[in-house]
């Protein structure tokens, strides 16, 4: 048996995104173009708050988040549905529970759904990952 059975929960994990210095830094290297990822002003006049964390720095912040909790599981599958916004320094909250437990041939499987948080509850990203761990 593994020792993460199912409706196992994970987290919550708190953390503050990062500012518009570092998400300019990261979506320069991705060359990535969209302006409200680097641009305040406007990201403001699109009706956001300030720079947009973009989806692929939240999806690994999730990888990043059950590794730290289910250390010695492989993640195989990651996936993601946004919500809502995330915006430069917000803090957010990751959680999440096991939904399912095969035990396999080549080891043992595990699901689970993921959430990412804002401070007043709103779910921004909604996840499923799909884990492994060989006997």
């Amino acid at each position: 048996m593994s020792g993460v059975e199912l409706g196992h929960e994970i987290g919550p994990y708190r953390r503050v995104c990062p500012d518009q210095a570092q998400i300019g830094r990261y979506v320069g290297a991705a060359d990535m173009t969209e302006p409200m990822f680097s641009d305040a002003r406007l990201a403001r006049a699109l009706g956001y708050r300030g720079v947009v964390v973009p989806g692929p720095m939240l999806a690994a912040f999730l990888e990043q988040f059950v590794r730290l909790e289910l250390a010695g599981w492989q993640l195989e599958r990651l996936t993601t549905t946004f919500r809502v916004p995330t915006i430069a320094g917000d803090t957010v909250s990751l959680r999440g529970v096991v939904t399912e437990h095969h035990e396999l041939a080549d080891g043992d499987r595990i699901v689970c759904d993921l959430v990412i948080e804002h401070a007043d509850g709103e779910r921004a990203v909604t996840s499923t990952a799909t884990l492994r761990r060989q006997r």
